[in-house]
This record gives C-alpha cells, structure tokens and sequence, in this order.
C-alpha cells in the first residue's frame, strides 16, 4: 500500500498504472488498485518482487517523478542495497558501468583522490573477457569487517549457487581457499553469501579492490578469483 501521506498529496495525478524503474534500468508497468483513500500495487507487484527476490524484511525506497513514474531502491535485510538482476545479454561491461556509476558517486565524496585509481583498476578488469559465467564485486567496508561476507549477486546465486555448500576459491596462481557458501535473508535458494575472511586476509583485500569471480568449475564449485588493487593502479 502507498503511504497514505503521499496519496493525500500526490494522489489525484495518479494514473491506473504506474511505472516503476530499478537502477538496472529494467521498467515495470504495475496496477494501481484505488480504494477511497487507499492505493495499492496491484497487478505486476508480485512479478517485480519474485525479480528481484524481493523477501520478508527487506524495504524499498521510492522516489516520485511525476506522471505516475517511480524509481525503486531495494536493500535487503541487513540494510545493503541489493545487486540488481541484469538482463540476459548485458554483458560484464555493462554491469560494471552500472556499478561504477554507484561506486565513483560514492568515492568522490569519501576517497577523491582513488577514484581514478578505482576507474583504472575497473578498466583492468573489463579486460578480462571471461567465457565463464562471471560476477564483478568491489570491496567495501562491510566485506572486510571481522565476520564480513561476500554477498554473491542474486541471479548469478539463483543459477549456479543451489543449497548451502563448501566452494573454493581460487586465485589466479591456481592456490584454492575452502569457503561456506549459505543463504541468508529467509531464502537459501537464491540469496547467498560467502565466508572468505581467510581468503581476503591472505590476498591482502582492501576497502576499494575491484575482483572478478569466474565459475570455473561446478562440481564442486570453484571459482576463480581476479584481483586488481586498488594501490596498484593509483598515482603518486
């Protein structure tokens, strides 16, 4: 239901239909159900939740932009923002402008001097080219905190991450670390996280650091780890 708050002021210009759109850049044409005072999505709600695995606990933030169109944030159950389903022929590029997007918004008001660090770390890894299913994830504070965890994005998870298991990772050298691979957020189907404390104390892991995880193998998993630092490719 849409706040009623909102609908007192913005109500009278809404349409039957509104138009939600996710930072993947994905538009959803959604039902709106009036009922006196009250307004609620109806018709495509549930197929925008079961997208974007959408579950108990999570909260979403809309921001209006007239004519009935929204744009939707979601974060999931421990306040992060959800790495959003990419469609079928996006390729690794595209989701790492995506991200980068996010990520040097962010570094220009914390950390201005790595952002072109950052921009020539991401380039490095967009040479990559991996042929394997791939996910692109850049280190931040919680992945390095003393029981932090990788969360592995959601429609990679939902493909080739089934059930909780022990994965590998592997680093370019070909050395593997054992890791616990779970679901979190009430549904162990798609949403994962993975243990990796040892794995990113012994590569010396640091707020900033881009990796690109390739699914080398799928019985038993493994995934290969590329590693940029982001030391390595600021300017002094």
């Amino acid at each position: 239901m849409i706040p009623v708050k909102f609908v007192m002021e913005f109500g009278d210009e809404l349409s039957d239909v509104a138009t939600l759109t996710a930072p993947n850049c994905h538009f959803w044409q959604v039902g709106l159900k009036k009922e006196n005072m009250e307004i609620w999505f109806d018709n495509g709600w549930q197929e925008f939740m079961e997208y974007h695995s959408i579950h108990y606990g999570y909260f979403l933030v809309f921001k209006y932009e007239g004519n009935s169109k929204f744009h939707v944030l979601v974060f999931d159950n421990t306040a992060t923002e959800i790495q959003y389903p990419r469609s079928k022929n996006c390729k690794l590029e595209d989701e790492v402008g995506k991200l980068m997007e996010n990520e040097t918004s962010n570094s220009i008001k914390l950390f201005p001097k790595h952002v072109e660090g950052r921009q020539r770390a991401v380039q490095a890894a967009k040479m990559l080219k991996p042929t394997s299913p791939s996910f692109m994830a850049f280190v931040r504070p919680y992945h390095i905190s003393r029981r932090g965890y990788l969360y592995v994005p959601r429609l990679f998870a939902g493909k080739y991450l089934r059930g909780n298991q022990f994965v590998k990772l592997q680093t370019c050298d070909g050395k593997q670390w054992r890791a616990w691979c779970c679901g979190y957020g009430g549904n162990s189907k798609s949403a994962k996280r993975v243990g990796w404390c040892r794995f990113r104390k012994d590569n010396d892991l640091e707020e900033g650091d881009v990796c690109v995880f390739e699914l080398i193998k799928r019985n038993p998993v493994v995934l290969k780890v590329s590693i940029f630092h982001l030391a390595e490719y600021e300017v002094n």
